[in-house]
């Protein structure tokens, strides 16, 4: 039997990885790991292991692997380590087809992939779409993956609730917008925030930071609440940085705003739905 949702110490690390220097980015991110080992859950940015700025196929297939590859073993061995759970993105390999995806690693190993739904842009000219949102059972609730572009398609985060998510991880590469942004929040957080609040789950962002290939990432790492509350973060918008925040992801079970309101209950399909 699955145990009910728990306390759960989680954290999200944000990093700059350097591009193409697949070995060295994966061993920060087991030091990474390996230093938040009091965490129960960490959250590594969105192709973690590679960078981010590809310029050709053959760039892309240098850096990917499969689920079962050098990345794989790297994080089921320091979560193994550690007593903790990993997730955190990579291009994934399988056969002749590339994703930009995020390995779900448990003490026990890999527990699955999740690949990407909603390509972002030049995305699309190296990687396959994702069809798939798997739930993943925990000691400490259930898991839930995006990567990136996902947060901004809120359906999707409706689903994964009505799944029964309590907790979504988001390993993301958050790319600059304009400049006059509420609160100075880059938009991803924004969304983060409003899915967290209108589905009542809870949030684990982690971005990358640095300049790759005059492409400067955003920061703001981040966990919210399911009131839309950040418990820790936004990071700052440059630098490596990590957060951390407990979480009562029963929280996330309560779907209800006032004795006569439920965010699941009430809505309606019928109405707006294009199905």
């Amino acid at each position: 039997m699955t145990p009910g949702p728990a306390d759960a110490r989680v954290t999200v690390v944000q990093t700059e990885p350097e591009f193409g220097a697949v070995d060295a980015n994966r061993q920060a991110t087991v030091d990474a790991v390996r230093e938040h080992a009091d965490a129960d859950l960490v959250v590594l940015p969105e192709l973690a292991t590679s960078g981010y700025v590809f310029e050709s196929h053959g760039e892309v297939d240098a850096a990917a692997e499969p689920a079962d590859g050098p990345t794989a073993e790297a994080w089921s061995a320091v979560a193994s380590e550690t007593d903790t759970w990993v997730v955190g993105g990579f291009p994934e390999a399988d056969g002749d087809d590339r994703y930009n995806s995020s390995l779900v690693v448990s003490p026990g190993g890999v527990e699955g992939v999740y690949r990407k739904v909603h390509l972002w842009n030049e995305e699309k000219r190296w990687f396959e779409a994702g069809e798939d949102l798997p739930v993943f059972d925990t000691p400490f609730g259930r898991l839930g993956v995006q990567i990136c572009n996902d947060v901004w398609f809120p359906e999707l985060t409706t689903k994964q609730a009505q799944s029964g998510v309590d907790l979504v991880a988001v390993p993301t590469n958050w790319v600059p917008e304009p400049a006059d942004r509420p609160a100075g929040w880059t938009m991803g957080v924004h969304h983060a925030v409003a899915n967290a609040n209108a589905n009542r789950v809870f949030f684990a962002c982690a971005d990358r930071a640095g300049t790759e290939r005059g492409v400067t990432f955003e920061g703001q790492s981040v966990v919210v609440d399911p009131d839309g509350v950040p418990l820790a973060g936004p990071l700052p918008d440059s630098g490596s940085h990590s957060a951390t925040a407990d979480c009562d992801l029963a929280r996330a079970r309560d779907k209800a705003l006032t004795p006569r309101d439920d965010v699941l209950a009430d809505r309606r399909p019928d109405v707006y739905d294009d199905q």
